[in-house]
């Protein structure tokens, strides 16, 4: 049997013109950065494949010259689809100079379209996206001046009375994988990966297309060496094989190359992993947590509201609680920070593609998520500001399915405060408001999420809002130690309904001993 191993610019080789590359990423966590490195490479020397379409899930990139910046050469890309790109940073100049086509849309669909590839299903019909950006309504997920000018990707149609939105099939034909072993076969298994995200729908698409299926793995084994059970992809689905030449580029998380306890290989004690000291942020989280009862199915996103997993967790509370990330982790206490995405000691690892149909469906009591801008009526823009694009991610699909939304974020943009004596402090005012009267996009709909019957709930160390029966912002809650007018209302756009029963937030989340008691 002819090897399957080839370095990892010679196979580019097999990649046609007008290719439609799907891979995984969350960050470069998941993400075969080895394979876009060596495609780089190979067109730097042949100009070939010229216009290909890459298509990637979660986030991609973790600063200048990594993730999607391997790819921003003239001819090399004719178009984008994915979900983030606030860390390919050349990318996103290069997508605003609209030298490709850039579409955004939610991550969890795009998962579910490698899987309708696999299947080549008429593409992906949902309700999620509606009223935001993806809309075609709206934007249709076209993020640059070149996409507008492109086919759309999202239609609108009617099914038993009901809108739905149509995501058009994304026919992959080219598939890079990331995997830890490959037996000479092909047979390949995830024992240091965190996650098991889409890699056998990308296999199964590429190979169904009659396509090229290239595997990362950090080591070949012998044949017959893997159990049957830990196979992810088969070999008869795998062309080719390369083994990562650079450790950057073959990374576990986006800041860790190797960690046993995130890929649940072993159980570790989760207070030593707590990171988070008394401070603005920890109230936030605090607060946060009060809105998730005992018993609760939460997802914790990434940012600030992953933290919350760490105040359970000090209250000793993490087997009261069901957390999950959108990579398939269910269980455990989710890292925080940039190594976010896996699990501390997880119940259990599912696709992420089963986890997002499990949130799509309704499955989540609560999602915890990240605000960039909101308006008076609760729509919230993570999308784009000014001209830097950063995207949904994971969000609109989380939120979709969750009973309750709980927002979390600092109150103004790049204020600094401090706790003082129980109290907050204000020691720079910031620089501008994120409550404001008209965002540029919508990622989140308020008028869609009560049109569901949600609950959203907006967290901020300065002060806490929910909402009216009808729509209308209200600022329930004001941290100890601030002036309503000067250090709230001045900094909003709009003047939010007082509720009648305004009151301080509870002075004990100011305090360094705390203890959740939902």
């Amino acid at each position: 049997m002819e090897s399957k191993e080839r370095s990892f610019i010679e196979v580019m080789k097999h990649i046609p013109d007008e290719a439609i590359i799907g891979t995984s990423s969350f960050g470069i966590g998941g993400l075969p950065e080895q394979l876009l490195d060596g495609l780089s490479k190979y067109y730097a020397e042949h100009q070939e494949p010229n216009n290909i379409t890459l298509a990637t899930t979660a986030g991609i990139g973790v600063g200048k010259g990594r993730g999607l910046d391997h790819l921003i050469a003239p001819g090399l890309l004719k178009r984008v689809i994915g979900s983030h790109f606030a860390h390919s940073p050349l990318a996103n100049q290069a997508a605003q100079d609209n030298q490709f086509e850039l579409f955004e849309l939610p991550q969890g669909v795009i998962g579910k379209l490698y899987r309708n590839a696999a299947g080549k299903g008429p593409g992906v019909f949902s309700q999620v996206g509606i009223g935001s950006f993806v809309d075609p309504d709206h934007d249709g997920g076209k993020l640059n001046e070149k996409a507008k000018q492109a086919e759309d990707l999202v239609e609108s149609i009617e099914l038993n009375g009901e809108r739905w939105l149509h995501y058009k099939p994304l026919p992959v034909n080219v598939a890079f994988i990331k995997a830890t072993y490959a037996d000479q076969s092909g047979n390949l298994s995830i024992d240091h990966e965190t996650s098991k995200l889409e890699s056998f729908s990308l296999a199964a698409a590429a190979y169904n297309a009659g396509g090229v299926v290239i595997a990362q793995v950090e080591q070949i084994v012998e044949n017959h060496s893997l159990a049957a059970k830990d196979v992810i992809v088969p070999g008869m689905f795998v062309d080719y094989l390369v083994v990562a030449s650079d450790k950057k580029y073959h990374m576990q998380t986006p800041s860790t190359y190797y960690n046993p306890a995130f890929s649940n290989e072993i159980r570790v004690p989760l207070k030593k992993q707590l990171t988070l000291e008394l401070s603005p942020q920890k109230v936030i989280v605090r607060r946060a947590s009060q809105e998730m009862p005992k018993g609760t199915t939460a997802n914790l996103g990434h940012g600030i509201a992953s933290f919350v997993s760490e105040v359970i967790v000090e209250s000793n509370k993490i087997d009261e609680y069901h957390l999950t990330t959108d990579m398939g982790s269910f269980g455990g206490m989710p890292a925080t920070g940039i190594d976010y995405a896996p699990n501390y000691n997880a119940d259990a690892i599912i696709s992420s593609e089963d986890m997002f149909n499990f949130y799509h469906g309704g499955g989540l009591d609560v999602a915890v998520l990240g605000f960039g801008q909101m308006d008076s009526s609760g729509n919230m823009n993570t999308t784009k500001f000014g001209d830097y694009i950063l995207g949904p991610g994971g969000m609109m699909d989380i939120s979709h399915g969750a009973k309750k939304v709980v927002f979390v974020g600092t109150f103004v943009v790049k204020g600094e405060t401090a706790i003082k004596d129980g109290q907050l402090v204000i020691n720079e005012e910031g620089v501008k408001p994120k409550f404001v009267e008209e965002l540029p996009l919508i990622t989140f709909s308020a008028d869609y999420a009560r049109e569901r019957g949600k609950e959203v709930v907006v967290v901020t160390e300065r002060a806490v809002f929910d909402f009216t029966e009808k729509g209308e912002m209200r600022l329930c809650e004001i941290a100890p130690g601030l002036d309503l007018e000067k250090d709230i209302l001045n900094w909003m756009e709009f003047k939010p309904i007082i509720s009648e029963n305004l009151k301080e937030m509870d002075r004990a989340l100011f305090q360094e001993d705390w203890q959740l008691n939902n």
